[in-house]
């Protein structure tokens, strides 16, 4: 039987194949085939599926009377998202004493949330780089550019892409160097499309005492983590 995790998200929808208690493969989901005995589990923000999960991992979130996902307190809305509420779970169940984790979900939106031993405690949405670059070409003439990975300002811009792409620079360290100092963590926790812009950013704020981790597919450990965790003694 293959575990089958699939993110299903706002842009870029992608499906994890786990055989063998090892991830194998991560593919787009217009890529994927369902095979007759796949155990699916979904996180699901984006559009309607052609398949259902094996097991609705939304029967597991409590009423506002008793806030938990599985043994995890969540201190949010009943609003908050599968992707934000399914990564953090994993990363509570293996936080440490007094450990204090940002999980920073650099994607089409940029989400940072707040996990300490207490549980999900909160987090920030921006948007997304490309989100920002977008918004410029809305009721103006200004062409819509794409983020540049070797971008360095110094000084003031001098022209009309790099005043742009200077904005996007500025806005990304405000924001990362804000949300940091307002939670104080122990942790940072890097996922999501624009992992190595993201990461490459804070570690130029020399963060000494903060630890700072990445996980490319974090969604897809974090399924199979509940799959192993709760599922798999009904789903052997």
């Amino acid at each position: 039987m293959r575990i089958i995790t699939v993110d299903n998200g706002n842009t870029n929808p992608h499906v994890g194949i786990f055989q063998d208690e090892k991830l194998q493969s991560v593919i787009p989901l217009k890529d994927f085939t369902k095979l007759q005995d796949d155990f699916i589990l979904i996180s699901d923000v984006g559009a309607p599926l052609p398949f259902i999960p094996s097991f609705d991992l939304k029967t597991k979130r409590h009423s506002k009377e008793n806030n938990y996902f599985f043994d995890m307190p969540v201190q949010y809305a009943e609003t908050l998202g599968d992707d934000r509420l399914i990564s953090s779970y994993s990363l509570f169940k293996q936080i440490k004493p007094d450990e204090t984790i940002l999980l920073i979900d650099a994607g089409t939106f940029i989400t940072m949330d707040l996990i300490s031993e207490k549980g999900f405690l909160g987090g920030y949405i921006f948007p997304g780089l490309n989100a920002f670059l977008f918004s410029y070409q809305k009721g103006s003439n200004l062409r819509i550019l794409a983020p540049k990975k070797d971008f360095k300002m110094t000084g003031l811009p001098h022209s009309t892409e790099d005043a742009i792409l200077g904005a996007a620079d500025c806005y990304l360290d405000s924001v990362l160097e804000s949300i940091i100092k307002t939670t104080s963590p122990s942790k940072i926790v890097i996922t999501g499309g624009s992992l190595e812009l993201i990461k490459n950013k804070i570690l130029k704020l020399n963060l000494s005492e903060v630890q700072i981790e990445t996980c490319r597919h974090l969604i897809h450990s974090s399924l199979f983590l509940i799959f192993q965790h709760h599922l798999r003694p009904k789903y052997p």
